[in-house]
């Protein structure tokens, strides 16, 4: 047993409350961005609801949905169901889906080359690289 030498306990520990401190942050991350992205779907069905209806959209606001929603479903509105189906899936879409394709897009192109248009001539240096020289 060696009394005199540190165990890096305290190292680790540090690592450890790191660790999770990181884990609380990126986990609030996804709770924002989802709150975010739900409220913004919440709009965006209700502005395609209110479009469908030929009133204007910009003064939806976040409850035109859910009213004509819990409308339809008490049964004051019979014929609405596909167009509040369609405003939600539309809503959906658009805040979910549209930074989604965003982000993919970004990383694809970020570690793809020119293979077209990007052709050269080797000059000395690069056959000396290959080893052919």
């Amino acid at each position: 047993m060696d009394i005199g030498k540190g165990t890096g306990t305290g190292r680790s520990a540090s690592k450890a409350i790191r660790y999770h401190a990181m884990l609380v942050l990126v986990t609030l991350a996804v709770m924002a961005a989802a709150a975010a992205g739900l409220t913004l779907a919440l709009w965006l069905a209700s502005f395609f609801f209110a479009a469908s209806q030929h009133v204007n959209p910009l003064h939806a606001g976040f409850h035109a949905w859910p009213d004509a929603a819990l409308a339809w479903h008490d049964g004051r509105l019979p014929k609405e169901g596909r167009r509040l189906a369609g405003a939600a899936l539309f809503g959906l879409l658009l805040a979910f889906g549209a930074p989604a394709l965003g982000v993919y897009t970004l990383l694809e192109q970020s570690g793809r080359r020119r293979l077209y248009g990007s052709a050269r001539f080797a000059n000395e240096a690069d056959v000396r690289r290959a080893g052919l020289l």
